[in-house]
């Protein structure tokens, strides 16, 4: 009787916690922050990015916010051609193709990391990962905060990626 009477008050003191809502949230590209790249100091041609994550759209969470993202290569694409990585560079300008292995925010009480990884392929070079990950930590698991944290990921993956092309420029005599 005494353990029947114990799980029913587990019950009763779980429940709250668990009826938690959780809010889908489609990540709106406009809303994530992006600051200047440095300039590429050589010509490159953004030719493909493709989406390699395992886990689709879903891209992990923050509080009850479950982030999902649609479409990360047009994200991802896009906003290396709004930093200065072309679509359509002269001729002679080096291909890119870059895979999007991860994208995703994990959480625990106290912080958050958002995740971002690339493998980026250059003509006649192996290729090369990109691992962007900052943790830092989780205030109140807003939507707002999910935002900033996976903007803060795809900003540093860019930059990554900005500097190693850049030293990866042939040298000119």
């Amino acid at each position: 009787m005494h353990g029947g009477l114990l799980a029913a008050i587990a019950v009763a003191t779980l429940s709250p916690a668990c009826s938690r809502q959780v809010k889908r949230v489609y990540i709106d590209p406009q809303r994530l922050r992006t600051e200047p790249m440095p300039a590429l100091t050589c010509g490159y041609r953004l030719t493909e990015v493709v989406d390699g994550r395992p886990a689709g759209e879903r891209i992990g969470g923050l509080g009850r916010h479950q982030l999902m993202l649609e479409d990360a290569p047009t994200l991802v694409k896009g906003q290396l051609l709004k930093a200065g990585l072309s679509a359509d560079a002269p001729a002679g300008a080096a291909a890119v193709k870059l895979e999007i292995k991860r994208l995703y925010l994990i959480q625990s009480q106290t912080s958050k990391v958002p995740v971002a990884v690339y493998q980026v392929s250059l003509e006649g070079a192996a290729p090369f990962l990109i691992r962007a990950s900052k943790a830092s930590v989780n205030w109140n698991g807003s939507e707002n905060e999910a935002y900033t944290a996976l903007g803060a990921a795809l900003q540093d993956a860019n930059q990554q990626l900005f500097v190693a092309l850049n030293g990866r420029c042939p040298h000119k005599g």
